[in-house]
This record gives structure tokens, sequence and C-alpha cells, in this order.
């Protein structure tokens, strides 16, 4: 099981007829490269019909040869066959004739993960860093939450970008309401995939959400 860190913002994949596409390269398998597109689309493109590929930022991918096992590093561009890798030992070249898989994007572990019940939690612990999460501040009482919380889960279901963090409040006088300062419920937090907070939405405004998660998605 591979764990890397994610790019923040878009790789550009190049094809051999020169037309650029935009997204998340998320592995290398079976000979083809993933591509994930903003919409949380996934498309397949053979190697053999990829000129170039420059990875937006130096995440940590974690890339299996077929002759030195697991490698780590910074991969910066796919160009010429091979992959360029920076190491803990320095630049690397890994040509794809010796590399059985790798894997560019974090796992976001559980879709839908409830993490406190009312006690004090270190948000930052939960975060699927590289991904974007979702933290949904409810109440099993809140009539409001329970309007909003399906369409929440189900993003997390169908977008393998999200993850989603519920923070059940409990009541008014729990140690987790003064932790963040939680006025009113439901309260949706979105992070980005570097762990930043890019907006709070307070209420069951489920097309606010959205908007603070493609903010989220293109670097906001």
């Amino acid at each position: 099981m591979f764990v890397p860190v994610a790019f923040s913002n878009a790789d550009t994949v190049e094809l051999n007829s020169h037309q650029q596409i935009t997204g998340t390269v998320t592995k290398y398998a079976n000979y083809s490269f993933e591509l994930r597109s903003a919409d949380g689309k996934s498309a397949i493109y053979p190697a053999s019909n990829v000129r170039r590929i420059v990875f937006d930022s130096a995440g940590t991918a974690k890339i299996t040869t077929r002759t030195n096992g697991l490698q780590e590093g910074a991969t910066s561009s796919f160009e010429n066959g091979a992959l360029n890798v920076t190491t803990a030992t320095g630049p690397r070249q890994f040509p794809l004739i010796f590399v059985e898989r790798a894997a560019f994007v974090a796992d976001r572990g559980q879709q839908v993960e409830v993490i406190t019940h009312g006690t004090q939690v270190d948000i930052a612990k939960h975060l699927a860093l590289g991904n974007i999460t979702i933290v949904d501040f409810y109440a099993d009482w809140c009539g409001p939450c329970k309007q909003v919380s399906p369409s929440l889960e189900q993003m997390a279901k169908t977008d393998p970008e999200i993850a989603l963090r519920k923070i059940d409040i409990v009541n008014w006088k729990t140690a987790v309401v003064k932790q963040f300062n939680v006025h009113s419920i439901p309260q949706v937090n979105v992070y980005n995939r570097s762990g930043r907070l890019v907006g709070t939405v307070v209420g069951a405004d489920v097309d606010a959400v959205k908007r603070y998660v493609a903010q989220a998605k293109t670097g906001g």
C-alpha cells in the first residue's frame, strides 16, 4: 500500500499529439498513467502515448522498481521515457522499463469518520493531506445537520479526493465547542490539500461547501 504526499496543484500531461491535459497524476501501473480531473473523474493514458509530464509541486512519490525495490522522492517530470526524481541521495532517473508501479497521491484514509464526541481533538492529525478534507460539526439532535449530512457523505463517497471528518459536539458545553468557538450548527470547514482552512459554511448550504471544495482543489 502506497501512502505518498499528493501534489497541491495541477499536473500537466503532454501527449504525443502535443495535446496538453491538466489534472492530478495519481499513479503509474500496467504501463499507463492515471490522471484525475478536478471533478474527480479519472482517465488512463498509455505511457507510449505520453510525451511529457510536468508535476506541479515536489510531493513525495513512492516508486516500485523491478531492480531496486521501493524508492521514494520528489518527482518533477516524466520525459524521454523516464521519471525524474529527487531522492534523499540526490537527483535520479527511473526509466519506465524498470518501474513496476508508482503512486503520486496520498491515501485519504476512511471516506467518512467521526473523530470526536464532544472532547477536544487535534484536527491536524485527522486531515487527509494531499486531498480535500471536509470537517462537519454536528449533533444528533440538530435537524439541519441531518439535512446536510447525507450530501456531505455522498461527496466523500463519490469523489476520491474528498475525506469527510465529523465532529459530534454533543451539546453546547463540551470542550470541542469551546476549542473551535462553535456558535451554530451545522458548521462545515473545508481544508485544502496542504491542510489550510479554505472556508467555513454555517448552516445547511451544500452549494457553498461545494464552492469551497472547488476552490480548495485549484489551490485556493
